[in-house]
């Protein structure tokens, strides 16, 4: 027993340290104190700890080594870790791409006025290419071209409607394309989104290109975004 309760007590240890990174790792990286790799850097040594000091407190709880408080720990802990091991197990799950777009062929480029506000973005501004492509078409067969039967004039104010929705920062727009970024709450990851609009007949032909800043793999973000895009744009 007396064991037991000096494992609770690295338990509580372990679960504090975990709770204070998750807390201050997307703070701390905002206000630049962090690099993007010290993040996942600490999240790998995150998890595992955390689970291991769930674990334990679990079996101390029910031992009668821990009281009551190491259930409200769990549950906080385990409600912290929930995200990034379900984002983790997820990753794994995906290609490791960060550029997705409804035309993969001929991909929406970015102006130079989202280049220059992409200048100390880690993942350059131009379309990977072909590799890319083939890796989209597997994990996100449904990202496709996007018509709709209104005229270019009208879709473009929708389209505007719809990036003010999702408090989306524009950083260019003309009759035929838009191009915005959209921030995570938490981290402050910035995602570049550029949006290109064509005569179809009487309707027009909406292509959508979403590329994350930083990251290899997007955890499937950009997809998510263009298909909440194309669903509200097709509503």
């Amino acid at each position: 027993m007396q064991i037991m309760r000096w494992l609770t007590i690295l338990a509580y240890l372990m679960a504090a340290v975990c709770i204070l990174s998750v807390l201050l790792s997307g703070p701390l990286y905002k206000l630049g104190w962090w690099s993007f790799g010290s993040i996942f850097a600490t999240l790998k040594i995150t998890i595992p700890l955390g689970l291991f000091a769930l674990v334990l407190l679990l079996i101390g709880r029910f031992s009668g080594a821990a009281g009551n408080v190491a259930l409200l720990v769990v549950v906080v802990l385990g409600a912290l870790l929930y995200l990034p091991v379900t984002q983790a197990l997820q990753a794994k799950k995906l290609p490791y791409i960060h550029d997705i777009s409804t035309d993969t062929s001929n991909p929406p480029e970015f102006s130079q006025a989202m280049r220059q506000a992409r200048s100390e973005a880690r993942n350059p501004a131009e379309y990977p290419g072909p590799e890319t492509a083939s890796q989209q078409a597997t994990a996100y067969p449904d990202i496709q071209p996007i018509t709709v039967a209104f005229p270019p004039a009208q879709v473009m104010a929708r389209v505007k409607t719809y990036a003010a929705s999702q408090d989306w920062q524009v950083v260019s727009s003309d009759a035929q394309t838009l191009e915005a970024t959209d921030t995570t709450f938490w981290f402050g990851f910035k995602d570049d989104v550029v949006i290109r609009l064509q005569p179809q007949g009487t309707g027009t032909r909406v292509d959508i290109r979403s590329k994350s800043r930083v990251g290899q793999s997007d955890i499937g973000k950009n997809a998510a975004r263009i298909r909440a895009f194309s669903k509200a744009l097709n509503s």
